[in-house]
């Protein structure tokens, strides 16, 4: 199954960004809204967070799989410039960071990988940066994007993935 391109304003602010806006809903459907560091892939076009496996989000994500998240740009001078894309999709709980030094899956690596090519931070050693994502980051979380909406002020563009 081939991926589908999408719009390079959708692709370009995915990759240049730096933190989502992460929703998932409780069993009461409560929202839960946190910023998370995430990543991109563009080659299957899946979004991926690292959370602490007794997150809250965790445990929507059990309860729920349906998920979104939104990236944005604001330009504060000029409100019509901002930009965002909103990414609805399904998530699932991969593995957990200690079992990727065992893992065959050398997708889940260079995922991982690319969280500590994107935040640099993260590699500085016995930072306290690094302690606290190490704390709070041992379960990655796969989004598979159904679908996903660009805007520039006021101008909309809507992608539906094909996705089951």
């Amino acid at each position: 199954m081939s991926v589908e391109e999408l719009p390079p304003e959708i692709s370009g602010l995915l990759k240049e960004s730096h933190f989502a806006y992460f929703c998932t809903t409780d069993q009461e459907n409560r929202v839960h809204i946190t910023p998370m560091f995430f990543l991109f892939d563009e080659e299957t076009n899946e979004i991926f967070v690292l959370s602490h496996s007794s997150s809250k989000k965790i445990k929507n994500i059990k309860t729920n799989p349906k998920v979104c998240l939104t990236v944005d740009m604001r330009d504060p001078e000029n409100p019509f410039e901002n930009r965002g894309v909103m990414v609805q999709g399904t998530a699932s709980i991969e593995k957990t960071v200690d079992q990727f030094s065992v893992s065959q899956d050398r997708k889940l690596m260079r995922v991982y990988k690319g969280f500590h090519e994107k935040y640099s931070v993260l590699n500085e050693a016995q930072s306290i940066t690094q302690v606290k994502y190490q704390e709070f980051t041992e379960v990655l979380v796969r989004v598979k994007a159904k679908r996903m909406v660009f805007w520039k002020g006021p101008n909309f563009v809507t992608v539906n993935l094909n996705r089951k």
